[in-house]
């Protein structure tokens, strides 16, 4: 198997530094690319000192935890959960609300404040119309604002080390309006800030600055890539030549004779690595454009999708099925001697003694080409294989050379080393490969 990965990878480097060396390309980046982006807004939070004053001595009770079940408070929980600022007024089933807070606030209370998820809520007893002696009473819920204890107070020596948030909070504390597509903070630099001083789970990256709080606005921002590459070309024809030169390198490694008899002489391997080569450099010459417009947005200069594609595919795909092919075919030893039958073959090396010998007999392989006219691809005979078969079941397959001298010379050392009983039989059966 090295000599297949070794003609995969030289086959594969010539070929692209061939193409990167030789071929024209498209050096001007052209595009529009999406990246996440943070922009500040002015949050509207209700001051603690203010619901102090308006509500002295009134104790806030948070129940954001697990307090307020669903299950066993139904009514409670739709009531808290639709409060907001689109809907700053409801109502619920009185008893579920005394019965929620004789277990959880642990006495009833005409009046009370009810932190839930940030929400201020004011809770009381009522009836939901002024008029009416005979309409019951019910616990009315009321919004009274976002509310957050742990919004941390940042000053302006703490985000020294940030700049663009920096930035857009003066331009928000002068009353101006923040345009998201034009001022933004560099995603990485909000992360830091965050990580440093906030705590999404506790005050869901709000702070506090100069009395106003601010909270992030996250976004996708485009930056339109225009102009030439400086250098492109230099860069990719060096690439070029240095992966030519390394797989020149691996190449003469690939034509080497074993010892015996080569099924398929390394000329055979030569004229098959030159027509592989010759599908091989359009094909890198087509994914090196491919990833030029996937990382650098540089348009190719051939933007036809099949041909694209087909490029793509041969040198992904078909560039290790042929060198499998090739190696597969050319790598094939054959030695024969008074003592049996060797075979070195890409996978596998074997050996049978002319005394186990059991039966000899053709195998024919094949493969699916495409015919003009027919939709389907039909099976053509690619080689017609000599199959050795031992008395203990083990097989040697000896591929069939392309070269007609080749097979006289297999099969005349099958005449001179063969047992007598079994040379007329083998000479009939080689007669007719």
């Amino acid at each position: 198997m090295k000599i297949w990965l070794r003609r995969m990878f030289a086959l594969g480097l010539i070929s692209l530094g061939i193409a990167l060396t030789f071929l024209p390309f498209n050096e001007t980046r052209s595009g529009v690319i999406e990246r996440e982006a943070v922009s500040l807004q002015k949050q509207e939070l209700l001051n603690p000192d203010e619901i102090n004053a308006r509500f002295p001595g009134v104790e806030i009770r948070d129940i954001t935890g697990s307090e307020l079940n669903p299950d066993d408070y139904p009514d409670l929980f739709r009531a808290f959960i639709n409060l907001g600022e689109d809907w700053t007024n409801d109502s619920g089933d009185l008893g579920e609300w005394n019965r929620f807070q004789r277990s959880v606030l642990q006495g009833v209370s005409t009046s009370r404040l009810i932190l839930f998820r940030e929400s201020l809520i004011i809770c009381s007893v009522g009836k939901k119309h002024e008029s009416g002696a005979d309409i019951p009473e019910v616990a009315l819920f009321t919004h009274l604002g976002r509310y957050n204890l742990n919004i941390k107070k940042l000053s302006e020596s703490d985000l020294a080390d940030y700049p663009a948030i920096t930035r857009l909070l003066k331009i928000l504390d002068a009353g101006d309006k923040l345009d998201f597509e034009s001022e933004t903070i560099p995603k990485d630099e909000w992360d830091r800030m965050a990580d440093r001083y906030l705590d999404p789970l506790v005050d869901s990256q709000t702070f506090n600055f100069s009395g106003n709080f601010y909270g992030p606005e996250f976004g996708l921002e485009a930056i339109n890539l225009k102009g030439r590459v400086s250098g492109l070309r230099t860069i990719l024809k060096v690439i070029g030549v240095i992966s030519v030169l390394i797989g020149f390198l691996l190449v003469r490694r690939l034509y080497f004779w074993k010892k015996g008899i080569m099924v398929n002489p390394q000329g055979i391997a030569v004229l098959y690595d030159i027509i592989t080569l010759l599908f091989a450099i359009p094909s890198a010459y087509m994914i090196v454009n491919t990833v030029l417009k996937m990382t650098m947005y540089i348009p190719p200069i051939i933007e036809e999708v099949f041909i694209v594609f087909m490029g793509n595919f041969f040198f992904c795909a078909g560039i290790p099925i042929v060198t499998l092919f090739t190696s597969r075919f050319t790598s094939q030893s054959v030695e024969i001697d008074s003592e049996g039958i060797h075979v070195d073959s890409l996978i596998e090396e074997g050996s049978i003694p002319w005394e186990s010998l059991d039966s000899m007999d053709f195998s024919d392989e094949y493969v699916l080409v495409g015919r003009v006219g027919v939709g389907i691809p039909i099976p053509r005979q690619l080689q017609k294989n000599l199959k050795l078969k031992s008395k203990t079941k083990q097989r040697l397959i000896i591929n069939e050379p392309q070269l007609k001298s080749v097979k006289r010379q297999i099969a005349l050392r099958f005449e001179q080393h063969a047992p007598d009983h079994l040379r007329d039989k083998i000479k009939k059966l080689l007669a007719k490969w």
